[in-house]
């Protein structure tokens, strides 16, 4: 009964109206306020813009990477051919997970080992040189096939513009770390399922020159 009375009188109070009272304020108080950031990012624009800030900052990023683009990074680690050097390169690769159409059909099952030569075909060869020495220019230019080309440093704008035909960069070198480049000029040419590399070496005239004259003296 006293169970069932407690009940009851918790029912009551709850259904009767409850009176607000105004305790008043205690302790200092701050008003919840969370700025946008977007709003914030779009205000520092505004800012930079009216301060001409934001034009050097763009002047700034053109400059730089017409400055990347004019002279890159040579690619580190390679040095004149000094000796006619062959070697055979298998660019085989094991596919790390299925290969499929957008429409689902399987190209290369996970685990197989697929040769991209028998796929695509190398319809140019590639003549990786540097393109500060202006004798592995001439004879990568004067090079009997069709080819492509490509720097592991030097200006390859400036190249293009002389010779009127497109020069490659290597940019950050992967082809050469692919292929295993350490010399240039390296001569890539297929050779059935395999790539032929040579190394070729080319007299530069100019220390030929230098190297009679100091002889003389």
């Amino acid at each position: 009964m006293k169970r069932a009375a407690a009940i009851m009188l918790a029912a009551v109070i709850a259904a009767q109206p409850v009176a607000a009272k105004d305790l008043g304020v205690r302790g200092a108080t701050w008003p919840v306020a969370e700025p946008d950031l977007l709003i914030q990012i779009e205000a520092r624009l505004i800012e930079m813009q009216q301060s001409g800030k934001l034009a050097r900052l763009e002047d700034e990023a053109r400059t730089r990477a017409r400055r990347q683009l004019e002279g890159p990074e040579p690619v580190p680690g390679i040095a004149p051919a000094r000796e006619r050097r062959t070697r055979m390169f298998e660019p085989a690769i094991t596919v790390a997970q299925d290969i499929r159409t957008p429409d689902g059909i399987l190209i290369a099952a996970a685990g197989t080992r697929v040769n991209p030569l028998e796929r695509v075909g190398l319809t140019r060869d590639l003549i990786f040189v540097d393109g500060r020495r202006e004798a592995e220019i001439a004879w990568a230019l004067a090079h009997g096939r069709p080819a492509k080309i490509v720097l592991l440093a030097g200006r390859p704008l400036d190249l293009m513009r002389r010779h009127r035909r497109p020069f490659f960069f290597d940019t950050g070198g992967r082809l050469a770390a692919r292929f295993g480049i350490e010399a240039t000029p390296t001569l890539v040419e297929r050779d059935g399922s395999r790539l032929r590399l040579t190394e070729i070496p080319i007299e530069d005239p100019g220390s030929l020159s230098g190297a009679g004259n100091r002889k003389e003296d």
